[in-house]
């Protein structure tokens, strides 16, 4: 790329053609835009540059050089994974929108090799958020208006070993809550509808609600009979997560499950613990669980609505921004949708 300052009034047509403008010309009056940044002037474009007053910097391409257009919405192509539209640029911003109700998630380390590269930039929201079809999850940007391609071919040869950002399809999951039949009724009656709907966003089914018996053989003959029904996550509800010699534990054991960790660093939620027996995911319920939209629990199932496997040291990560409070919120799903 090579760069020209030339007087907009004595400019000849050899001047300007195949040039590109690096910044734009407003109109005489002071109202509107003239001559954009980054259009290519031609012949044509001659009688506008006369309307201009002072220097204009025109910049020359040169072999290997990509016009920021181009440039912009192939780093877009080659970025988006799965799940992903692109849509036309604002600002010299291409925008990555979600296709399809998911997980958002984000290759921080891809992310960054990208970044690292001059002139070329792709920002996005957090990783692990649930969106919506159509919101906005990222924009790529690239900086200079000219590009040397071998930036620009680097970018896409790292996106070819893994798009650094995409969104997983929530997937529907049969899922049985277990109940000890120490909790009354009406409370359980409350469970069950917000849990259906809490469910029905991610496209799963709560397909039953068991009472228990508050004694170990009891939990432990429920605990199997649900994975043997199909229920493809299982949910327990009513015990005290505190108490050492609480039977449902023991029952756990009884039953071949294996608690990954009991505590999760963060708030509401810390008491919650995560079980699996086999590939069946098994979790226990505190109060704020079975009816709060903004706690631990909603910060597990999308990862795990979205297929991932949710263990011990991804509740020990929980602890960075754990602290739930109502700033967090845009954390959570929209289960009402989003506020306008």
């Amino acid at each position: 790329m090579r760069a020209y300052a030339v007087r907009a009034e004595r400019a000849s047509a050899s001047d300007i053609e195949g040039r590109i403008l690096a910044h734009s010309v407003r109109r005489p009056t002071g109202k509107g835009v003239l001559l954009r940044k980054g259009q290519m002037l031609g012949a044509g474009d001659l009688d506008l540059v006369h309307q201009a007053s002072g220097e204009l910097h025109l910049l020359e391409p040169e072999p290997g050089d990509v016009h920021e257009d181009e440039a912009g919405i192939r780093l877009a192509r080659a970025a988006a994974g799965a799940g992903l539209t692109i849509s036309a640029p604002v600002e010299s911003q291409y925008q990555l929108n979600a296709a399809r109700r998911g997980l958002f998630r984000v290759n921080a380390a891809t992310l960054r090799r990208i970044n690292a590269i001059d002139g070329l930039s792709v920002f996005t929201t957090f990783d692990l958020q649930p969106v919506e079809a159509g919101d906005n999850v990222g924009s790529v940007k690239v900086t200079p208006i000219l590009l040397p391609e071998a930036h620009l071919a680097k970018a896409e040869a790292i996106c070819r070993e893994g798009p650094p950002v995409k969104v997983k399809p929530f997937q529907p999951h049969r899922v049985a809550a277990l109940v000890l039949d120490r909790v009354d009724d009406a409370t359980v009656d409350r469970f069950e509808r917000d849990m259906r709907k809490k469910l029905a966003w991610f496209g799963s089914e709560l397909v039953s609600v068991e009472r228990v018996e508050d004694h170990v053989e009891a939990f432990a003959r429920a605990l199997r009979r649900a994975q043997d029904n199909d229920s493809e996550v299982i949910m327990a509800a009513g015990a005290s997560s505190l108490d050492p010699l609480e039977p449902l534990f023991e029952a756990l054991k009884r039953a071949g499950a294996e608690i990954e960790k009991h505590g999760v660093p963060a708030h509401p939620g810390s008491l919650f613990w995560m079980a699996y027996r086999g590939p069946i995911p098994i979790f226990g319920l505190s109060s704020c669980e079975m009816f709060s939209h903004k706690t631990v629990l909603d910060l597990v199932l999308p990862r795990l609505l979205a297929g991932e496997r949710v263990g011990r040291e991804e509740l020990i990560d929980m602890g960075y921004g754990g602290l739930l409070s109502r700033q967090m919120a845009f954390r959570f799903p929209p289960y009402e949708g989003r506020a306008k």
